[in-house]
């Protein structure tokens, strides 16, 4: 039976396209923490290329981190903390101690709680969809386990029905050759007195002369 060809509403709410969009937001959240980083690290790691490669990898280990622990974790206290942190993380990248108007405070905030609330729901949908495929292949291979298991049971039945009507076949034929025995057997005795004779013209000659009441 060939599979319905997917719409394009299916395609977006995938989980692959679910996970394209993570991939991109992990990826935004490893440079901001980067940029972050690298600030904080001017006045302690003098060489650039050193301090780029800090900040990059420390960047990159976290964001990671916030996708692992958002996938593993069961209790959503660390995804809101996670979401709390990015918004904050926005605010520095943004220098927003250093803003001189209202309207400054004002768009940092707005973006980074935007951007922080967009990226834990994204993550929480990831999740979502992540589980919900786990459950769907795990019932999938449940299901194929179970065909297996019935394909085999009703093989085993199968044999087994085969060897019954071959053991009915063998007793029949065993029942049709000892009733033929039995007639030939018949057919050699003296029915006065009951012997067996190797055969018919032996029994023969000795009927007319069995004395047996």
């Amino acid at each position: 039976m060939e599979k319905p060809k997917k719409t394009f509403e299916d395609r977006i709410s995938s989980l692959g396209a679910v996970t394209v969009s993570v991939i991109l937001y992990i990826s935004g959240y490893a440079v901001k923490l980067s940029v972050l980083f690298s600030d904080l690290l001017s006045e302690i790691i003098s060489n650039n290329n050193v301090r780029l490669m800090a900040s990059t990898s420390t960047g990159i280990a976290l964001a990671m981190g916030l996708l692992i622990v958002s996938i593993h974790e069961e209790k959503k206290v660390a995804s809101y903390i996670i979401g709390i942190s990015d918004s904050f993380a926005l605010l520095l990248i943004f220098k927003i101690f250093e803003a001189d108007s209202i309207e400054e405070y004002t768009q940092s905030f707005f973006i980074s709680a935007f951007m922080a609330f967009v990226g834990f729901h994204l993550i929480r949908t990831f999740v979502r969809k992540y589980k919900e495929s786990k459950s769907y292949r795990d019932k999938e291979q449940l299901k194929t386990e179970l065909d297996q298991e019935v394909t085999e049971l009703e093989q085993s039945k199968s044999d087994l029905e085969q060897e019954a009507s071959e053991t009915k076949r063998i007793v029949t034929e065993l029942h049709q050759k000892e009733s033929e025995a039995n007639k030939r057997l018949q057919e050699r005795t003296c029915p006065k007195c009951n012997q067996v004779f190797g055969s018919k013209n032996a029994l023969n000659g000795h009927i007319g002369k069995c004395k047996a009441l």
